[in-house]
């Protein structure tokens, strides 16, 4: 287990799902910690002894006041995980509406790179920023998600160049891509969908993942004992990436 005693974390996009999951193992491991959603939700914040901020990810003005906000509270910041995102089944790229396509970048991406032109500032030296990416956009895609994977992929890469740039300062920073998981709210499939049985089949596991399988890494990328790792994307995807599964290979030679 790694402690985050001491430590000031800032979570975006953190009411629910992987961002609340990763809140309250944060706070578990002693980590004074601040939520954030477009409505304050210090109710659920509450629950494990947090503090909540509004933020939408996409206002450049909210998201500087809602910094100021949390280093007020707490303290500047050792830890920063820029979670917020969206998904959506909108069909493919021919198909779906073009404002799906804008609110995917201004939510995915450019939630992404405030948190990075912005954040830095507000962080003590040898911090830790991690992004909540996917593994769409992480070496695979499939139809009706090129938006979303797009806006993943690009969030990946600004946090590459990251990186690089706050490498002097040690703040490293690093993408966790799951898969699909449930629990998160997104495409959290129930026992006996189709898309279920498509996941048994794409991955190696031959299964979803829960979201006690993922917060783990957030919290290794949270705590000194990765203090040599940026720039990287870990995947959490059950194999997914890997190659071509079993049941698959089986189907296709026979």
């Amino acid at each position: 287990m790694y402690s985050l005693q001491g430590k000031n974390a800032f979570i975006t996009g953190s009411t629910s799902g992987i961002g609340l999951a990763v809140a309250k193992s944060f706070a578990e491991l002693g980590a004074r910690v601040v939520i954030s959603a477009v409505e304050v939700a210090q109710d659920i914040a509450d629950a494990f002894g947090g503090t909540a901020v509004a933020l939408d990810v996409t206002d450049s003005g909210q998201y500087q006041r809602a910094l100021k906000e949390v280093v007020d509270d707490i303290g500047k910041l050792d830890i920063l995980v820029l979670n917020a995102g969206i998904a959506g089944d909108v069909g493919t790229l021919e198909e779906s509406p073009e404002a799906f396509f804008d609110k995917c970048m201004a939510v995915n991406l450019k939630g992404v790179y405030l948190g990075l032109k912005y954040g830095p500032r507000h962080m003590n030296d040898g911090g830790s920023i991690i992004v909540t990416g996917s593994a769409a956009g992480s070496g695979t895609t499939a139809p009706g998600s090129g938006e979303y994977a797009a806006s993943k992929a690009g969030a990946a890469y600004l946090a590459r160049t990251s990186a690089i740039e706050l490498a002097p300062r040690n703040i490293r920073v690093n993408v966790v891509a799951p898969a699909s998981i449930f629990g998160t709210g997104m495409m959290a499939y129930d026992e006996d969908s189709p898309e279920l049985a498509l996941y048994r089949n794409l991955t190696a596991l031959g299964r979803m993942g829960r979201v006690e399988e993922v917060v783990g890494v957030y919290s290794f990328l949270a705590a000194d004992a990765s203090t040599f790792i940026t720039g990287e994307e870990i995947r959490v995807d059950g194999g997914m990436c890997a190659g071509v599964t079993l049941p698959v290979a089986e189907r296709v030679m026979t």
